[in-house]
C-alpha cells in the first residue's frame, strides 16, 4: 500500500471503542457550565457572554467569571471563579464588564468554600477523566446555592458591601472607593 493510499484510508474503530462513549475531563466541564451553571445564574438574573456571568444593582454591579488555568489539558481541568463588586459608572462597556472593573478580586474562599473531593482551594476547582459529572455539578451547584450566591447577591447598596469586604485588605479599599465615587484601590498611607 503506497504511503498516500494509507494515509487517507478510513481509520477502523475497535469494538470497544465503539460502545464507550467518554467525556474528557474539558467536554465534562463545557457540559456542567452549559447545561448547569449558565442556567443557575440565569435563573438569579445574571447576563452571560463566555464564561462571564453579571448583574448591575444601580449603582453596583456584581460580576462573576470563570478561571480556567494555564496548564489544563483535555484529560485534566483545573479552574476557579473570580468575583467582584463595583460601581456602575466604572464600567467600560456595560454589555461586556470585566473583573478589572470591579473594586476587589476575591475567590471561592472568600465565601466559606472547604477543601473537598472537588475544591482545592488554591487551584479551585478539578474535573478529570474519572470525575462522576453528576456528582461534581450537585456539589458545586451547592456551593453557590448555599454558600456563595446568598452573599453575593446581597450585595446591592453601600452598606451590604461594605459589610462583606470588612477585611483588613480589601475593607480600607471598597470603603475608599465607594467614597469618592470611582474605583480606586491604592492605599496611600
Amino acid at each position: 500500500m503506497s504511503f498516500l493510499s494509507n494515509l487517507f484510508r478510513p481509520k477502523s474503530i475497535e469494538p470497544t471503542q465503539q460502545n464507550t462513549v467518554e467525556s474528557n475531563a474539558k467536554e465534562k466541564q463545557l457540559l456542567f457550565i452549559k447545561n448547569s451553571l449558565k442556567k443557575l445564574l440565569k435563573e438569579e438574573g445574571y447576563k452571560t457572554t463566555g464564561n462571564k456571568w453579571w448583574k448591575v444593582n444601580e449603582p453596583f454591579f456584581n460580576f462573576i467569571e470563570l478561571q480556567n488555568f494555564s496548564w489544563n489539558s483535555r484529560n485534566s481541568v483545573d479552574f476557579c471563579f473570580n468575583f467582584t463588586t463595583g460601581l456602575t459608572s466604572d464600567l467600560k462597556n456595560l454589555n461586556k464588564p470585566t473583573i478589572h472593573d470591579g473594586i476587589p478580586y476575591i475567590r471561592e474562599s472568600y465565601f466559606d468554600v472547604t477543601k473537598n473531593n472537588y475544591w482545592s482551594g488554591a487551584n479551585g476547582y478539578h474535573i478529570d477523566n474519572t470525575t462522576d459529572l453528576d456528582k461534581f455539578t450537585e456539589h458545586v451547584l451547592n456551593d453557590f446555592k448555599l454558600l456563595i450566591l446568598p452573599k453575593f447577591n446581597l450585595l446591592t447598596d453601600e452598606e451590604s458591601i461594605l459589610r462583606f469586604y470588612s477585611d483588613e485588605f480589601w475593607g480600607p479599599r471598597v470603603k475608599q472607593s465607594l467614597a469618592i465615587g470611582r474605583k480606586n484601590v491604592r492605599i496611600d498611607n
